[in-house]
C-alpha cells in the first residue's frame, strides 16, 4: 500500500468563544450602528462595509468591547499552544480591529493581512446561509501545473473531483459566536451574502513581540526597548 505523507498544512484554529448571546447582539449592535451613520469608503454592490476604511479600526479602544477581547486572548494563547509556542516567551498585542457588514450580494475580496502576524475574525451576529470563510492558496504546493487545480478543471474534466489534496480554495463553515485564528500571511475572504439577513464579523489583527529579546535574533522585540527616530 502507498503511503500519503500531507507535508506543510496549513493550520485554522475555530472555536466558539462562548458570550452571552445579548452581549453578542450588543457588539454587533455597535458596529451595525457605525454602518448605519458613518461614511461607507470602499462599499458597494457587491463589496461589504469594512470598518478599518471607514475610522472605526480601533474596537479594542472601546469599553463595550473588553470582554470580548479578554475572551479573544483565551482563544489566542489556545492557538499559539496548539503550535507548540511557548507563550511565556511572547507578548501578543491588538493592532487593529473593526467591524465588517455584509448585506445581500456582498462579500470581501481575497485579501491578506501582511502588517500583522496572526488574524483573528469573530461573528457576533451571522444569520443563516449568509456566507462562509474562504481560505485562499494562489500557489498550491501540490499543482502539477499552473492553473491545474482553478475551479474550472472539474468541468473541463481535467480534475475527477475538487477534494483538499487539489484544492486553491478551501470554504470554512462559520456561525454565530465563531471564532477562527490563521497565520495573517494566508489569503482570505468571504462568500457572497445571497441572502435578506445580515452577516456581521469582528477583524483583529494581533502583533507578536519578545518579552526578552536576549539571544535571539528574530521576533520583534519589546515594544518597550523601541524608540521613535525623532526622540534622538
Amino acid at each position: 500500500m502507498p503511503e500519503i505523507l500531507n507535508c506543510f498544512p496549513l493550520t485554522v484554529f475555530k472555536d466558539g468563544l462562548g458570550l452571552d448571546p445579548a452581549y453578542r447582539h450588543q457588539l454587533g449592535e455597535f458596529i451595525a450602528q457605525s454602518y448605519r451613520d458613518g461614511v461607507k469608503i470602499g462599499q458597494s454592490n457587491r463589496a461589504a462595509w469594512t470598518g478599518d476604511k471607514n475610522g472605526w479600526e480601533f474596537l479594542h479602544e472601546e469599553p463595550a468591547f473588553a470582554a470580548f477581547f479578554k475572551a479573544v486572548h483565551v482563544s489566542l494563547r489556545a492557538y499559539l499552544d496548539m503550535l507548540s509556542v511557548n507563550g511565556e516567551r511572547v507578548a501578543l498585542h491588538y493592532t487593529r480591529s473593526w467591524g465588517t457588514v455584509s448585506e445581500r450580494g456582498q462579500s470581501i475580496r481575497r485579501h491578506r493581512h501582511n502588517q500583522s502576524h496572526i488574524s483573528v475574525v469573530y461573528y457576533p451576529v451571522k444569520d443563516r446561509d449568509t456566507g462562509n470563510l474562504i481560505f485562499h492558496m494562489p500557489d498550491p504546493l501540490n499543482e502539477l501545473s499552473p492553473g491545474l487545480f482553478e475551479p474550472h478543471a472539474v468541468n473541463q474534466g481535467l480534475l475527477k473531483a475538487s477534494t483538499p489534496l487539489n484544492s486553491e480554495m478551501v470554504d470554512l463553515p462559520v456561525a454565530e459566536d465563531d471564532i477562527v485564528i490563521f497565520p495573517s500571511k494566508t489569503f482570505h475572504g468571504t462568500e457572497p451574502n445571497n441572502t435578506n439577513g445580515q452577516r456581521i464579523s469582528i477583524a483583529i489583527d494581533v502583533v507578536m513581540t519578545l518579552n526578552d529579546a536576549t539571544g535571539v535574533e528574530y521576533l520583534l522585540p519589546p515594544v518597550g526597548r523601541w524608540r521613535e527616530s525623532d526622540e534622538f
